[in-house]
């Protein structure tokens, strides 16, 4: 009986069945990495226009939310790391990773592009529950809720909060797994995205808790919680690209794009730490807009005043 699904010439792997039955959504998912690809190879050219970069990231959070969350179960976590490591450590078996299509396709996609452009453009633009996080921010802001702005010496202690959890999971992991998936709960995201907050009243207030604290602190739980992105961080920290432009005026002395930067990922010597950046490409759009660049700005008033003077 046991080896009769392999004599059997019509049996058809479980994956295959699997993959077979979500044509529509590997189909949707494949060409929204496409363009999502096609963005990030032409950022400098698409950053040039500033709307089209707003609205068309606006519209993709609420499409990695709707479509790769909440309809397509697409939010990584670092559950599937535990998954990983221990199947290296008992035995590799490819098959397990293909009995959902969705997972499987946008774990592939982050890994490569983290060696390519970090892991900004998994955090910024795929993470469903990251998408939330902003969305709701984004909302905060206009009803003009008081934003806070943690001062830089707290920001560097508390983003290594993260890295600690990341660290403390993965050791956990391998003594015991069933205390690993309870401390897993760390992250909000089965209760917020695949369960859509249908689970006892503890796990739902501490989602909303971190939701809460995200409307007054810019991507509060990505910045110093998330054990995800802390992974995702030491992998793309070998990342080929760095294709934020900069200019020698930035940060000596132009301080346009570190303060703008919500998330802190620009420093004040103007050098993008590309672990903490989720890539939204607002510093690009800066970069090559002449009425919010101050070093196109100075440089168009001095070609002014010598066109006057001569």
């Amino acid at each position: 009986g046991y080896l009769q699904p392999f004599s059997n010439p019509q049996y058809i792997p479980i994956w295959k069945r699997v993959w077979a039955a979500k044509t529509l959504e590997i189909t949707i998912t494949l060409i929204s990495l496409f363009l999502l690809s096609l963005l990030f190879i032409k950022q400098r050219a698409f950053s040039q226009y500033p709307k089209v970069i707003k609205y068309g990231r606006f519209g993709f959070m609420l499409f990695t939310l709707f479509f790769i969350g909440y309809y397509a179960q697409g939010q990584l976590s670092v559950v599937n790391i535990y998954t990983l490591l221990l199947s290296l450590r008992d035995g590799f078996k490819f098959d397990i990773f293909l009995l959902d299509p969705i997972l499987f396709i946008l774990w592939t996609y982050t890994f490569i592009t983290l060696f390519i452009w970090g892991r900004g453009l998994f955090c910024g633009w795929l993470c469903p529950f990251g998408a939330l996080q902003e969305l709701l921010y984004r909302f905060a802001q206009a009803l003009k809720l008081p934003q806070i702005r943690i001062k830089d010496a707290s920001h560097l202690i508390l983003q290594k909060i993260k890295y600690l959890i990341l660290i403390g999971l993965i050791g956990v992991c391998f003594y015991d797994l069933g205390w690993a998936q309870v401390l897993a709960e760390v992250e909000p995201f089965k209760t917020s995205i695949t369960l859509v907050f249908d689970r006892e009243w503890y796990f739902v207030l501490f989602a909303i808790s971190l939701l809460g604290l995200g409307m007054f602190i810019h991507k509060f739980y990505c910045r110093y919680v998330c054990p995800l992105g802390a992974g995702l961080a030491i992998l793309g920290y070998f990342h080929l690209f760095e294709q934020l432009d900069r200019r020698k005026d930035c940060g000596k002395p132009c301080q346009v794009c570190a303060v703008r930067c919500e998330i802190k990922a620009i420093k004040k010597s103007g050098k993008v730490d590309y672990n903490e950046c989720i890539q939204c490409l607002e510093c690009e759009v800066i970069y090559h807009d002449k009425h919010q660049c101050a070093p196109i700005m100075l440089a168009n008033k001095r070609s002014k005043k010598q066109a006057v003077d001569a």
